[in-house]
């Protein structure tokens, strides 16, 4: 009833994703593979089918004798931990023996001998109900809902947004729908200079090829441009799948702040998103607790703020302790349940520490 499918088999892998009436871009073969390219792991796409219930699930395969910390102190392809693709993901279930689900998968993480799971919840998934292992929530995103008419979304924004929606008008901004991602060098440019600006962490920097693989992603994704006089001003990566878009990554040239080219592109993503009869536009969170990122998602829809929560999971703690003894240095391994369960809180696993691969 769980079969595993491989990155290899991206047809028959999208075939099953698109099979699931209300499937999100989150599991399509491309989206995972161009996180293969960043390093972080095998992609894994797990498929239960009982005749009455079915889920799907995506996670990257990760050797834990890859990350730093472990470098030549544990042997390669035998110590593996599983996470979801950064985003949102796990199971994505159709019917109600989503006990059964778990209970299959997790069989099958334990006698495959995985450490461990970090799992990031999908926000409109029916999976967390029936998780097993810690769920917590620390930060909040911001959910844009697409059934109000325009003029309704409109009256739901801030003050502040349809204000500057009003400088952007009178600047002569113009807006480009970019399907094919022919504008990718572009995006680029503003992209790395908007994570050079807020300082973000190195795994941000995505590569060009990243973005090439997801380009082939066709018909759920697409870049909308943000054009002054002909040059982009701003620009932003919207991935999609049957019922909801994401804003994805994206910037824009600190020169033209002053034309508030941002808010614009949110309302035009907006526009086109209606058009494409999706129900919703999550913009997500911040990279703190209600920080000024997230403020500003928050101002384009007041009412649309919900919690992201994310799961953790130990399969073998005896396994799990002596990567923890080995990482610190520790001579003593203590695998009692309790220190387990503290070891869950913070980052986790806690083996990895701040090391992302």
């Amino acid at each position: 009833m769980l079969s595993v499918i491989t990155i290899n088999e991206s047809e028959k892998w999208d075939g099953i994703v698109k099979s699931f009436k209300d499937y999100d871009v989150y599991y399509l073969s491309g989206y995972s593979k161009a996180f293969q390219l960043q390093g972080d792991g095998e992609p894994l796409l797990f498929y239960y089918d009982d005749g009455g219930t079915r889920a799907m699930n995506v996670v990257m395969k990760r050797d834990i004798a890859e990350a730093a910390p472990f470098k030549d102190k544990l042997p390669v392809n035998m110590w593996f931990d599983l996470s979801t693709p950064y985003g949102y993901g796990g199971f994505w279930i159709e019917g109600e023996n989503g006990k059964a689900v778990c209970e299959a998968y997790e069989n099958y993480c334990r006698e495959q001998q995985f450490v461990s799971e970090f799992v990031r919840f999908h926000l409109f998934s029916d999976y967390q109900p029936y998780y097993n292992g810690k769920c917590e929530t620390h930060t909040r995103n911001v959910v844009r809902s697409l059934e109000l008419s325009l003029d309704e979304i409109l009256r739901d924004f801030e003050h502040k947004v349809r204000k500057n929606l009003n400088r952007a008008a009178s600047s002569g901004l113009n807006i480009e729908i970019d399907p094919t991602g022919a504008r990718l060098d572009d995006f680029l440019n503003i992209y790395y200079s908007t994570m050079d600006r807020t300082s973000a962490k190195k795994n941000f920097f995505f590569s060009r090829e990243f973005f090439e693989t997801l380009n082939k992603m066709e018909n759920n994704y697409v870049y909308l441009h943000v054009l002054s006089e002909g040059q982009v001003i701003s620009t932003e990566l919207v991935l999609y799948g049957s019922e909801n878009c994401y804003s994805f990554l994206g910037g824009t040239n600190h020169d033209f702040f002053n034309l508030r080219p941002n808010d614009f592109l949110k309302y035009e993503i907006i526009k086109w998103a209606k058009e494409k009869r999706l129900k919703n536009f999550i913009l997500g969170g911040g990279y703190g607790e209600d920080d000024g990122i997230f403020k500003y998602k928050k101002s384009l829809a007041p009412n649309g703020v919900c919690d992201f929560y994310v799961g953790k999971k130990i399969f073998d703690k005896d396994k799990y302790e002596k990567l923890i003894a080995l990482r610190t240095g520790e001579k003593q391994v203590d695998a009692n349940l309790q220190t387990v369960i503290d070891s869950m809180s913070g980052f986790f696993p806690k083996y990895r520490d701040d090391f992302d691969k």
